[in-house]
């Protein structure tokens, strides 16, 4: 299975958030582990390095060249620019997100922002719920 893979999952576990990092972890366990097919994209790593060398910029490279490791990283285009644009997504990140997605054909989104992906043409699922679908 082919799974987008939002920043606030990788986030959580780079950022040690505990009420997720456990469900987080696990989803990214499963793209190291090949269990899934784990994707992201350039501008979702570019904004978890932001954020990230902000604490440390050193751990921040470190995890960025991990990251590319486990997960597959998609391009973003024009044609992802322009279809957000011409979408209903409220707000153009996301829209970006999910055409890319769509257009690299992932069955599903992982997100603990289910809300922001409202108009999505993909599933899109909380971390706990794609675990417990694949039990």
């Amino acid at each position: 299975m082919k799974v987008y893979i939002d920043a606030d999952v990788v986030l959580d576990v780079l950022l040690g958030r505990s009420d997720f990092v456990n469900e987080s972890a696990s989803i990214l366990s499963m793209s190291e582990s090949r269990g899934i097919h784990g994707c992201t994209t350039t501008l979702t790593l570019a904004n978890i390095y932001y954020i990230l060398q902000k604490i440390n910029k050193r751990k921040s490279r470190r995890a960025i060249s991990h990251l590319c490791d486990i997960l597959i990283i998609l391009p973003v285009s024009e044609t992802e620019i322009t279809q957000s644009l011409q979408s209903d997504f409220s707000d153009f990140e996301d829209g970006v997100q999910h055409f890319c997605a769509r257009n690299h054909k992932c069955d599903a989104i992982i997100t603990r922002n289910q809300k922001d992906f409202k108009t999505s043409e993909l599933p899109v699922m909380l971390p706990r719920e794609f675990l417990l679908r694949g039990k």
